[in-house]
């Protein structure tokens, strides 16, 4: 099990072990007093803030965000669907290692024979006749596969780096439901003041309604001031109505979401932001989700090509048998056998398939390296929008402000003057339309910088459980693989079997590569000095021109290397995702055999970072 390292605003679950210098944090102002928030401490966030519980009395009975959060952790079913898919592919390491491990079956029969045979009669007397028995034989057998061109160990590479795209994958899908859950709670925030603006724009033009039949009876109005108060009135009505139905429909999206209807729910809280840009970006590019699963994929790619090369490679297995058979009406009554042997298996031709497919696994390499590469940009171009929408929404909403200022200031004038008869009542009416419109626009701004602001948190990977330390307890997911990883007779297998053979066994794919030290490393009995090195370096490079040699023989050399191939084409190389520090190595997440060493580095025919430019014509 990997050591996990507490990170309350930057975290990925499966990449704890990434470092992340920012000063960023996510904190929560519940009502008007701060929490406090994590200290940055070497530039990297160490503890956890503070966050007011769930429970908190003075919230008793009525949501908020956190707990109305803590509802779609627990209970959201497509968030749910997302965690059994990730135990799905958990299954694909537990299936890639297996292909490398013993076989072991049992078989047997029984029979009820009846054999008749002609009568015949000799010197020793009459023979034949019908016999009757019921013969039974049983075979135990084992087979012990010992090198089978790298393809169990390409699997499991293959199989990591897809089950750590999927735990990215999960955080993606739980950073979406978080979004989504947060925009319908300010929706419905948004619709309930909305639709309590509009209620009393309804009673106070009905007031003004009355007001001016009161003048009219009077004889200080006419008929047209009444006219005008009832089309305002009316018009008022149909806002309301409309309002009311918008407030249905952010509550039918709620509950959707959360499983339940709301319940009171308080101001939505603040949250501390990147302070630039740029670093919203870099945080991005750190934390992203769905970026992160792009470089798991391509690395996923990468094994691929690996996997494909080994069905044009040698095979070798060991195979034993034990097998009984008793009551045997013709022939040996009685018999016991014992077998052992080695079986080597060398594809020859296979009509193109072997070599198909490694090229094949190449494209999508490549295929994989350039989606990453847009990942990048998309992910790059969101923050940027959305920086950009914030920045807006915050003018507007202080313009709005402003606005409501003014507006209200203005009917309040405009009432006194219509009341000593230098305003109309159209006048009072327009200056109440406007204080509406004002209202409701400071409220839209309001939701419009919330809705960004969770956003950016999104987009920036840290919008999760983790990322905003709800206080409930978290899905783990290392728990399934963990549990699954060595169990029964798996687990008493690594045990039992000698570490020397557990070591042998795991660098036997690519033992040709390093014979000399593989042979002391597994083994443990040798040392190699000064000496022994040198010899060991000219068995390495014995070994890895015996496995090129192996490979163009058996087809599996690229047809076409823009680096080797064009000397005209420029190549412009970006770095790998692993040695760039983008993302940790699979190797150091994931839970592997007690004495399973690092995978080597990946012999890859095609950078999966290469954008090819071709110079302009001349």
């Amino acid at each position: 099990m990997m050591k996990r390292v507490k990170r309350p605003f930057v975290r990925r679950s499966p990449l704890r072990v990434c470092g992340l210098t920012c000063g960023l944090a996510a904190a929560f102002y519940l009502g008007t007093a701060p929490v406090v928030l994590a200290q940055v401490n070497d530039a990297i966030l160490q503890a956890e803030p503070e966050i007011a519980s769930v429970e908190d009395p003075a919230l008793v009975g009525r949501d908020t965000l956190q707990s109305v959060l803590a509802s779609v952790y627990n209970s959201n079913p497509r968030l749910l669907a997302e965690r059994a898919r990730l135990r799905e592919v958990d299954e694909n390491y537990i299936q890639a290692r297996a292909q490398g491990r013993p076989v072991l079956s049992a078989g047997g029969s029984i029979d009820a024979q009846a054999v008749r045979t002609p009568v015949t009669n000799s010197f020793f007397g009459a023979s034949g006749g019908t016999t009757t028995g019921t013969p039974y034989a049983g075979q135990l057998s084992l087979i012990q596969p010992v090198y089978q061109g790298g393809r169990v160990k390409a699997l499991k590479r293959q199989a990591k780096a897809g089950i750590l795209a999927a735990r990215a994958g999960l955080d993606n899908a739980e950073n979406n439901i978080f979004l989504s859950a947060a925009n319908a709670y300010v929706d419905i925030l948004r619709d309930e003041e909305a639709a309590l603006i509009r209620r009393n724009n309804v009673r106070v033009l009905q007031r003004q309604l009355t007001a001016a039949n009161d003048r009219f009876e009077v004889g200080e109005g006419t008929r047209t001031d009444i006219a005008q108060s009832e089309s305002r009135l009316a018009a008022a009505e149909a806002g309301l109505a409309q309002a009311d139905a918008q407030l249905a429909v952010s509550r039918a999206l709620f509950v959707r979401i959360v499983g339940r209807m709301p319940n009171q729910l308080t101001p939505a809280p603040a949250f501390v932001l990147p302070g630039t840009l740029d670093e919203a970006i870099r945080l991005a590019r750190d934390n992203n989700p769905q970026l992160l699963a792009a470089y798991y994929n391509e690395l996923a790619g990468a094994a691929a090509i690996d996997v494909a090369k080994a069905a044009g490679r040698p095979s070798l297995s060991l195979q034993g048998s034990l097998a009984a058979s008793r009551q045997t009406i013709l022939g040996v009554e009685q018999t016991d056998q014992a077998t052992i042997g080695a079986q080597l298996s060398i594809p020859i031709f296979s009509g193109g398939i072997n070599k198909s497919r490694v090229r094949q696994a190449e494209h999508a390499r490549t295929r994989l390296g350039f989606e990453a590469r847009d990942t990048e940009r998309a992910v790059d171009q969101t923050v940027s929008q959305v920086w950009a929408q914030m920045d807006a929404a915050r003018q507007i909403v202080a313009t709005s402000e402003r606005q409501v200022a003014a507006a209200e200031v203005a009917f309040e004038g405009v009432t006194l003057e219509q009341q000593v008869g230098t305003r109309t009542q159209l006048d009072v009416l327009d200056a109440e339309q406007e204080t509406l419109n004002a209202r409701l626009n400071l409220i839209n701004a309001e939701r419009d910088l919330k809705g960004a602001v969770f956003q950016l948190l999104s987009v920036i990977g840290v919008f999760d459980a983790e990322g905003i330390a709800l206080p409930i307890g978290r899905h783990d997911p290392d728990a399934y693989l963990s549990s699954v990883a060595y169990d029964g007779f798996k687990e008493a297998g690594d045990r039992f079997i000698p570490e020397a053979m557990q070591k042998i066994g795991v660098q036997a794919p690519n033992i040709v590569l390093d014979p000399a030290r593989t042979v002391a490393d597994g083994v443990g009995l040798l040392e190699l000095d000064e000496r022994a090195d040198g010899l060991g370096d000219r068995l390495q490079e014995l070994g890895g021109a015996l496995k090129e040699g192996t490979d163009r023989i058996t087809g599996q050399t690229p047809h076409y290397d823009p680096r080797i191939d064009d000397p005209d084409v420029i190549i412009v190389t970006a770095p790998d995702p692993v040695a760039a520090g983008r993302i940790p190595d699979p190797d150091d997440i994931l839970p592997l055999q007690p004495t399973e060493l690092p995978d080597e580095q990946v012999d890859e025919e095609h950078d999966p970072d290469l954008i090819i430019v071709l110079p302009a014509a001349d």
